[in-house]
């Protein structure tokens, strides 16, 4: 009990030094500390980044080892890879990555992981381009689609790089990285365009802070998906890692995110809901039994819930609604309310045919957006799938307001 005792006094003792700028007081106690013996996960996270700091980056990469031999967390696996591959260490980084890969399936991150290593140790941009088409195909982020618009005008493919760019500005609509991707898509229309030549690949842009949360990301290929329980980050740690320990690279807090688990547990509720609006809600299990049965347009409300989670529903009904033939979705396009309300829905329409339209905080949709979806729905309700989510309370109160876009989402699930 003393020795425990000791190091959580210690700890404080070094958290506050951080706290006050004291960075090299801090390191000097971290240094007289025996790592395997803190207990806070969130301690060695914060002793991570100040090694980090320091460019200390074996004693970094012994932290993350003690924190994934503890956690079994997707998240220090992946730091701890992006870490070893910028050691240049590649052998090492192989075997983690092939941790990575029977860790967390296929995801985003097992796509950008796969392109980092391709590109340490020093694969063709022909490669490096197979491996972010196959990325776009899982979900379309603006950093990775500007990063295959520039590999794509290196590589001489110009009609290629144009079309990139505009996919960009279609979908992501502003912002400084859709700017970059103007600059280019004008270059390469330029009449005396040429490839470059022998130009270094170069690092993926990152957007800015301010627009992180605001992005549309489509496709998310349907045959790929994971079965739900699959589908995100079911981390179980034995220490729990709290919201001070997200990934540091962008000083977002982590959660201990069991979402298979609360998928299952949606699947197990059978009561259905109607709210004080009037508004009937079933469960997941409910609307997945309706959906073998009925031959209705299928539109969905996920109501309440986080958003990771409301995105493995999506894909587990997507997935459902493929094995009974309604609908052979190709992609999941996400959108957040804010970015469809700046958008012209008709112009666009012929992107998401095909697919699902997942909308984000879909409470925030203005009464031109509404009525852009129900004519949407109207004309092509057959060929697309209208998926929107947000908070319950939100979400009642809209589908209230707005009652002829509520008649058209016939299942609506309380989360």
């Amino acid at each position: 009990m003393g020795k425990r005792y000791e190091m959580l006094r210690r700890c404080g003792q070094i958290r506050n030094l951080v706290e006050d700028n004291k960075y090299t007081k801090a390191l000097e106690q971290i240094e007289e500390l025996s790592l395997s013996d803190v207990n806070s996960v969130d301690d060695l996270y914060l002793f991570a980044d100040m090694y980090e700091k320091a460019e200390r980056f074996d004693r970094e990469k012994e932290i993350f080892y003690i924190i994934y031999e503890r956690t079994n967390s997707r998240l220090a696996l992946r730091r701890l890879l992006r870490l070893v591959i910028r050691m240049g260490e590649m052998e090492e980084a192989r075997e983690l990555f092939l941790a990575y890969e029977v860790l967390a399936g296929v995801t985003l991150d097992t796509f950008e992981l796969r392109y980092l290593l391709a590109r340490a140790e020093g694969e063709p941009r022909s490669r490096l381009i197979e491996i972010l088409e196959d990325l776009k195909k899982e979900e379309y982020t603006e950093e990775w689609g500007l990063q295959l618009a520039r590999l794509y005008e290196q590589e001489g493919l110009r009609e290629k790089c144009i079309q990139e760019c505009k996919d960009l500005k279609l979908w992501f609509g502003e912002g400084s990285i859709v700017e970059k991707a103007q600059e280019l898509l004008a270059r390469c229309e330029s009449d005396d365009w040429e490839p470059p030549v022998d130009e270094e690949i170069p690092e993926p842009e990152l957007p800015d802070r301010e627009e992180i949360f605001a992005y549309a990301a489509p496709p998310v290929e349907i045959e790929a998906m994971p079965e739900a329980g699959e589908a995100s980050e079911a981390e179980e740690p034995e220490a729990e890692e709290s919201e001070a320990a997200e990934a540091h690279e962008t000083v977002r807090p982590v959660q201990t995110e069991k979402p298979a688990e609360e998928l299952d547990d949606l699947l197990q509720e059978e009561a259905e809901d109607i709210s004080e609006r009037g508004i009937r809600y079933y469960t997941l299990k409910g609307v997945i039994t309706r959906i073998k049965h009925s031959q209705e347009t299928a539109h969905f409300v996920f109501a309440g819930g986080e958003e990771r989670i409301t995105l493995a529903v999506a894909k587990r009904i997507a997935k459902e609604l493929n094995h009974v033939g309604y609908f052979s979705a190709r992609s999941i396009v996400k959108i957040t309310a804010d970015k469809l309300n700046q958008l012209e829905l008709a112009e666009r329409i012929e992107k998401i045919l095909g697919g699902c339209m997942l909308v984000t905080n879909a409470s925030e949709l203005n009464k031109k957006s509404v009525e852009d979806l129900v004519s949407a729905i109207d004309e092509n309700g057959d060929k697309m799938v209208v998926m929107l989510c947000g908070p319950f309370d939100e979400m009642d109160c809209f589908l209230g307001i707005y009652p002829e876009l509520s008649e058209k989402m016939n299942y609506k699930i309380r989360m």
